[in-house]
């Protein structure tokens, strides 16, 4: 019953026809946690139909989009290809007239569609929720899932293309005999709205200093920083500094899974403040964010020259700078969309539904505002509706309902995280030939058919997600409130990133994931910062501990235990 408690309509029934039929993988790469009624019935709602209108607009050859179930509390990824080479005919021409389009004229195909995402954001962010009445609040909820599902759209709408003018590039330069690893060199090192992040928090910690108050900064209490720093003459401008930072970039939810239960910068600012405070150690030792990010692009121009002096005619020449400017576009975008829509639309989706949670608190339908979570989406209308059509009633009718369900749901979700769902149900393939599966999610063979994903191991292998070779005491974060653990030097162990992380990468020495191929947010991050990264280990967290002495080499995607922590 957990699963249909969450959601009936799209609870995972594996010995039905068809979702027996096709191959369903746990999506730990976005949600390795269990999911929220509110998140399951929003964000994972959309994340599915945005896979299936990209997949009708786009006439993506090989599949109409993945299906988003739920099963044991756990996110499950459905792969449905198109069988029927009639029909993978039918549409090949029109996607291919696509991706010819987006190899001339990605900058212009992605800057369509990105500003429709931003100008969705900004309405839903210039709305102060507190001063809505109530039937202006449950108007702004409706606006908010539908915006959100938009954007989904819209990310599949830019992702596919993306990805096949990325296969594209590659196929070009493994053709010369240049393996992924190498070549990503020539695509890296440019200007993201992620990098931007970064590089205002690398200047805050810089100005901190500057101004005098670096140790205000290290010895106060969170909760006390503020009050104390506005007390100081000389703090102000700093202070003016980190509250336009997070009315801009702000509204992030501080972790990049797929559900709305982790607040934003703008609710909880300690996650800039703690990254703040880690970077005072990297300035210390010499590392110097400029000088670093000029290395990248001396080595991304470096890498191009080289692969340009292979080749002989001209001709081929213009052909590798045509698609290198392709590939170098959609590069880019893997970050930025993370930022805008896995971030920004979720944030927006959780302010709204926060805002609604408010309202039932004030109201003693909950006992904790963030008890709304544990509502589905249709839920939560159905109890707004009800107060605007006559609020007295109302509150006495839903007193009698809201009470019971949050606390089984409470139970639930406490249930959840010991169940242990499998990591493949339904047709799983022999191998995995899809890849985007294979690219952004990780799917090896040997995740198909796992020999031991929870046995502990003193070599584990994966993708290798950036170069190099170190060595360092392991730290292993399974969760956004154990980044303030994270000390400059260490090699970040977790189940996957994403955007919200990628200020950890200025201080770590390395990172390892258990999920994601080389497209994953953990792979791209540490190519921009210079750092070795081993990714899609699948049994990483479960083999390494804090503090075990590990060596990882992301030439080969190898990572070694040299050393435990006892």
């Amino acid at each position: 019953m957990l699963d249909r408690n969450i959601s009936s309509l799209r609870t995972l029934r594996p010995e039905t026809d068809f979702d027996k039929s096709i191959f369903w993988f746990r999506d730990d790469l976005h949600q390795p946690y269990a999911i929220s009624p509110m998140g399951m019935t929003t964000i994972q709602a959309h994340h599915a139909w945005g896979y299936h209108v990209a997949a009708d607009v786009t006439q993506l050859p090989p599949s109409k989009g993945g299906h988003v179930k739920i099963y044991k509390g756990r996110v499950y990824i459905g792969f449905a290809l198109i069988t029927d080479p009639a029909e993978i005919d039918r549409r090949g021409p029109a996607f291919g007239k696509l991706i010819e389009l987006c190899l001339d004229n990605w900058d212009d195909y992605y800057l369509r569609y990105i500003q429709e995402v931003q100008s969705n954001l900004d309405t839903l962010n210039g709305v102060d929720t507190d001063k809505l009445i109530m039937p202006h609040l449950l108007e702004h909820l409706k606006r908010a899932e539908r915006l959100n599902r938009r954007n989904w759209e819209i990310h599949f709408t830019l992702m596919y293309p993306a990805d096949a003018v990325y296969f594209t590039f590659e196929d070009y330069c493994k053709q010369h005999g240049v393996e992924e690893k190498d070549f990503v060199i020539m695509l890296r090192g440019f200007e993201s709205i992620a990098t931007q992040t970064d590089e205002e928090i690398w200047t805050l910690a810089k100005w901190a200093i500057d101004c005098g108050i670096k140790d205000i900064l290290l010895n106060s209490e969170n909760g006390d920083l503020m009050p104390s720093l506005g007390k100081l003459e000389a703090a102000r401008p700093w202070v003016e500094k980190f509250h336009r930072f997070i009315n801009i970039y702000g509204n992030r939810v501080v972790a990049a899974h797929l559900d709305i239960t982790t607040p934003t910068w703008k609710e909880d600012p300690t996650p800039v403040i703690d990254t703040i405070r880690s970077y005072f150690p990297r300035m210390e030792s010499g590392w110097d964010f400029y000088a670093s990010k000029q290395s990248i692009q001396e080595q991304r121009e470096q890498a191009i020259a080289d692969f340009e002096g292979r080749l002989s005619g001209e001709e081929d020449k213009n052909k590798f700078r045509h698609l290198l400017k392709a590939g170098q576009g959609v590069y880019r975008f893997q970050e930025d969309h993370g930022f805008y829509i896995d971030q920004g639309s979720t944030a927006c989706m959780r302010n709204a539904v926060i805002a609604c949670g408010k309202r039932l608190f004030r109201r003693k339908l909950i006992d904790n505002i963030e008890d709304v979570c544990l509502l589905t989406f249709q839920e939560l209308v159905e109890v707004l509706e009800a107060l605007v059509y006559k609020e007295n009633v109302a509150v006495y009718h839903y007193r009698a309902l809201i009470p019971n369900l949050v606390r089984e749901r409470r139970e639930d979700n406490q249930m959840a995280k010991s169940l242990d769902g499998p990591l493949t149900i339904g047709n799983v393939p022999e191998k995995m030939t899809d890849p985007i599966g294979i690219k952004v999610f990780g799917i090896i063979d040997d995740v198909l058919h796992p020999k031991g994903e929870r046995e502990i191991v003193e070599r584990l292998e994966g993708f290798p997600g950036a170069p190099g070779v170190v060595e360092g005491p392991a730290r292993v974060v399974l969760d956004y409130k154990d980044f303030q653990n994270v000390k400059a030097g260490e090699i970040l162990v977790c189940p996957y990133t994403g955007t919200a992380w990628t200020p950890l990468f200025v201080k770590i020495a390395g990172v390892v994931t258990d999920t994601g191929g080389m497209l994953t947010h953990a792979a791209i991050a540490a190519r921009e910062y210079d750092i070795p990264a081993v990714v899609g280990t699948w049994n990483a967290t479960n083999s390494i501990k804090d503090g075990d002495f590990v060596k990882i080499d992301g030439n080969v995607g190898v990572v070694e235990v040299l050393k435990r922590n006892s």
